[in-house]
């Protein structure tokens, strides 16, 4: 079973732009334009031609995915309710909301269909006089900042953060008395392919072999990893036992 990625947002907003960095080598991409030209030239651009258009994309995500395709959309999707159809539509679905400011999005319009639509010659033109509905948190999986964030950084995050959600999390629990090169190596192994990992801290009590606090391991190994937003970190109760319970799927 595939899984889809759904990048929404206002027109030139981005949104075909990462979704061509998000596919891999069994991934398909969906765009909002194409379809418009070919399957779904038959419909306009009122909100009930717009929900149409959006449920016969998501029926082919879904066959895809179906099939074992990753799908990755890219449609303005402007309404909540259409969200929630795609949502239900969907078994694997992911939301991705690429924010950009108006502004920005008119001035990267090569097209110029926003002063189309501000001049009168283009009716319902989402931003100027047809709605979009801000998501509201729960969702969205990852909100990405166009305007004040590269594409290399928002494919690292929307990454990161779709690893998090279908992918274990790799979880590495010690004293980090302090944090060395040794430790470093196993853990890198899974940080810099993306995964998203765990790095929890037990909370020693001080002495000459803990010299230093959990609160002040933890800020020295988030400087050590600021650059990675898939690592975060977790203050344990001091433990010295783990038990790995290899039955229900556990393993070291």
């Amino acid at each position: 079973m595939g899984t889809t990625t759904w990048l929404f947002g206002l027109p030139c907003s981005g949104k075909t732009t990462l979704a061509e960095g998000l596919i891999g080598p069994e991934t398909v991409h969906l765009d909002g334009d194409y379809l418009r030209d070919t399957l779904n030239s038959d419909l306009g651009f009122s909100k009930e031609d717009r929900t149409e258009n959006l449920r016969r994309a998501a029926g082919v995500a879904r066959a895809l995915n179906d099939q074992g395709f990753d799908v990755v959309a890219s449609f303005i999707t402007p309404y909540r309710s259409q969200r929630e159809l795609i949502a239900e539509s969907l078994e694997n679905v992911s939301f991705v909301y690429v924010n950009a400011p108006l502004e920005v999005c008119e001035k990267r319009d090569v097209k110029g269909m926003y002063e189309q639509a501000r001049n009168g010659e283009i009716e319902g033109f989402t931003g100027i006089d047809a709605p979009f509905e801000e998501p509201e948190r729960p969702e969205v999986e990852v909100e990405v900042r166009t305007a004040t964030h590269s594409k290399e950084a928002n494919i690292k995050r929307i990454n990161a953060e779709l690893d998090r959600k279908f992918e274990p999390s790799h979880v590495f629990i010690g004293r980090w008395q302090p944090l060395h090169d040794g430790h470093r190596t196993i853990i890198d192994s899974a940080a810099d392919n993306g995964k998203h990992v765990i790095i929890a801290i037990r909370d020693t009590e001080l002495s000459e072999k803990n010299p230093l606090t959990a609160q002040e391991r933890r800020e020295l190994i988030e400087d050590v990893y600021e650059d990675h937003p898939n690592v975060e970190t977790m203050i344990l109760p001091d433990v010295d036992t783990v038990a790995i319970g290899r039955d229900v799927g556990y393993s070291v």
